[in-house]
């Protein structure tokens, strides 16, 4: 048997034992009866065993080695040449998709119940080699009439990718959690009046509290949803030029791939 080839898929090692998420790229692949398997380097089977391997430049059901230097399909992150893979978009061509959501649509397709995965986040603070540590994000803000006091107050909306991928084309709904980083980042640019407007404030339809928009004028609870509908109206009918850019501000890439995927895949609501 000749030298086991390089892994060109992603999956978890096949190793009874061993939980270990394989990028592809790394370990190797080895025919196991009708079905290929990922071993991760600890627990790759050695040269001279009974294992038939697949040819290196065998196809790999439409995913291919990244050659190209883009940004990530889904978010939008920019990935180098080498890094990633390229996958076939809904128009058929290729395009590139960064490690990160590689891994997130993996754990996704075979999810179950059982949360096979355990409990460690799906996304974490490492940044893949060869892909950025940061994104430009523009922070969205929709300009609406109050419904208390009738003036006019601005509500951060949505966050969109400074340079999107062709395929990136929806605008992402800021939730509770993102408010709370994104508060910080207004009032670092000298947008204070509205950074202050972002505040836990008690919701009778949620019968809860939570850190919402807000009057700059009166202070009032400007709710999730009418918000979002209204932010929704104006991206479905001109875009997402439609929503007014408050400023692009530098986000580490992890932080804005949990804004896409959720912190185990669920994703995020779409301005659309």
């Amino acid at each position: 048997m000749g030298r086991l080839p390089s892994n060109k898929y992603a999956a978890v090692c096949a190793a009874g034992h061993c939980e270990v998420y394989v990028q592809a790229g790394a370990g190797v692949r080895v025919r196991r009866g009708d079905r290929w398997q990922v071993y991760c380097p600890a627990d790759a089977p050695r040269e001279g065993g009974a294992a038939a391997v697949q040819p290196a430049d065998a196809g790999t059901d439409g995913f291919a080695a990244n050659r190209f230097a883009g940004p990530c399909m889904e978010c939008s992150v920019q990935v180098g040449a080498g890094s990633g893979v390229l996958v076939p978009d809904d128009n058929g061509k290729r395009a590139v998709q960064c490690p990160v959501c590689q891994a997130v649509a993996f754990r996704c397709e075979r999810w179950d119940d059982s949360d096979q995965f355990g409990t460690n986040p799906w996304i974490t603070d490492a940044v893949p080699p060869g892909c950025a540590a940061t994104i430009s994000l523009r922070i969205l803000a929709l300009n609406r009439e109050c419904w208390k006091c009738k003036a006019s107050t601005v509500c951060v909306v949505g966050l969109y990718p400074s340079r999107p991928a062709r395929t990136d084309r929806w605008a992402r709904w800021v939730d509770e959690d993102t408010r709370a980083w994104v508060k910080p980042l207004l009032a670092g640019a000298q947008l204070e009046g509205i950074a202050e407007s972002i505040k836990p404030r008690w919701s009778s339809t949620v019968n809860g509290r939570y850190l919402s928009n807000g009057g700059q004028r009166c202070d009032a609870l400007q709710g999730d949803f009418p918000v979002e509908e209204e932010a929704s109206d104006l991206v479905r009918e001109d875009g997402v030029d439609a929503l007014d850019t408050l400023l692009s501000a530098q986000v580490p890439a992890p932080v804005w791939q949990r804004v896409v995927h959720g912190e185990r895949g669920s994703g995020s609501s779409l301005l659309m």
